[in-house]
Order: structure tokens, then C-alpha cells, then sequence
């Protein structure tokens, strides 16, 4: 066994393999959808949390997981590790990392919505209602821990305003052009009646 620079090297009896035991990097995703959403919508913040330490970039290891390595809590880390590099069972109680995300609106406001635990399969998740339009800067941070070292990921999302909601006007039904050649008819014989009864009433006012 050797000790060096924060890191241990040691011969593992078990599988005779040699292992570096020390803190690592880590990787942070983040996506967030839709990226257009109308005012009132909620918006999905979803990502991963891996360990991307050289061991995960072994042919086994990258193989068994295609995806990356999850990253996971100190108080899963040896059960974890003895699954992962010495085909142990898989813990069936692993809990992941701590993320932490956080929102740069359109007036400028940094400000933290929310904290997430990630799974075993290093996946996390957050339903958000934006509260304000305009666009957004999307952070994703896991601080790190004693195996991790930090690591954050940023994302963009953008919010319209909410439609206004429009009258709808009936439709003014046209009139056919017989109908408003008879209608014309009608007017015209209409005053014509109303002109001849007034000249014989005149005629007939003359003549008393």
C-alpha cells in the first residue's frame, strides 16, 4: 500500500487487482423543456450527475455502463464501488447527489429554485412554474463531496407572454342579389303609392 497526494494505492486481495482510492471528477448535465413555454406553463429541469474517473473508461466498466458511471452518496460509496469494480450484487439502498439549481431570470436575478437528489441511475428531475417572461439561464451544481469533486452544467429555457383571449365576431350574413332587386322593387312601388295618395288628397282638399 502506498500513500500519495491525497491518493492510496493498494493491491485488493480479493480480485488481485491493483486500485487508486482517492477523490475524482465528476460531470453535470442539464436540459430543460420546452424551451419555448407560454406565462403560466411549467417547465421540466432534468440532468445527470456521473463519476468520470479514469476506472469508468475501463472496457468492463463502460460496457456495464453505457450511460456513465452514477454518482452517489458517501454513505453508499463502498457498496457502490464493490459493484462496480468487483461485479458485487447492486445496492439496492444507494442514494445520489445533492444538486442544487438555480435560475438567472430576464431582470437579471440570480436566485436558487430548487434542490434535487439524484438516483442511483445519477438522474434527477424538477417540475418549475417560471413567474415572470422573458428568457432564462438554467445552473445545475453539485458541490462535491469527499470521493467527488464539483461540477455544474447550464441550460436555457425562454417564456412568452400568455395569449390574449379574443372576441369572436358573428358573421353578417350577406343579402342575395334577387333579394335586393325585389326589395328595391318594393321600395320603389312603396313611394310611388304614397306619392299618387298624396296628390289626391290634395286634389281632393282643392275642390271642398
Amino acid at each position: 500500500m502506498a500513500i500519495a497526494d491525497g491518493y492510496m494505492v493498494y493491491l485488493n486481495l480479493y480480485d488481485m487487482q491493483i486500485y487508486t482510492v482517492g477523490k475524482g471528477p465528476s460531470a453535470t448535465t442539464v436540459t430543460a423543456s420546452p424551451k419555448v413555454s407560454v406565462q403560466g406553463s411549467s417547465v421540466l429541469i432534468e440532468g445527470t450527475v456521473t463519476d468520470i474517473a479514469t476506472g469508468t473508461t475501463q472496457k468492463e466498466q463502460a460496457a456495464r455502463f453505457p450511460n456513465g458511471v452514477p454518482a452517489v452518496s458517501e454513505d453508499s460509496m463502498s457498496a457502490w464501488m464493490e459493484y462496480v469494480y468487483m461485479q458485487k450484487p447492486r445496492p439496492m439502498n444507494t442514494i445520489g447527489v445533492e444538486v442544487v439549481l438555480s435560475v438567472l431570470d430576464a431582470n437579471s436575478n440570480f436566485r436558487e429554485i430548487g434542490k434535487v437528489t439524484t438516483d442511483s441511475d445519477g438522474f434527477y428531475t424538477l417540475n418549475w412554474k417560471p413567474d415572470i417572461e422573458g428568457p432564462y439561464t438554467v445552473y445545475a451544481s453539485f458541490d462535491g463531496s469527499e470521493s467527488y469533486w464539483p461540477s455544474h452544467a447550464v441550460s436555457s429555457f425562454a417564456v412568452d407572454p400568455a395569449p390574449q383571449a379574443t372576441t369572436t365576431q358573428k358573421p353578417v350574413a350577406a343579402v342575395p342579389q334577387t333579394e335586393m332587386y325585389v326589395l328595391g322593387i318594393g321600395v320603389a312601388i312603396i313611394l310611388a303609392i304614397a306619392i299618387v295618395g298624396t296628390v289626391l288628397f290634395r286634389a281632393i282638399k282643392k275642390r271642398q
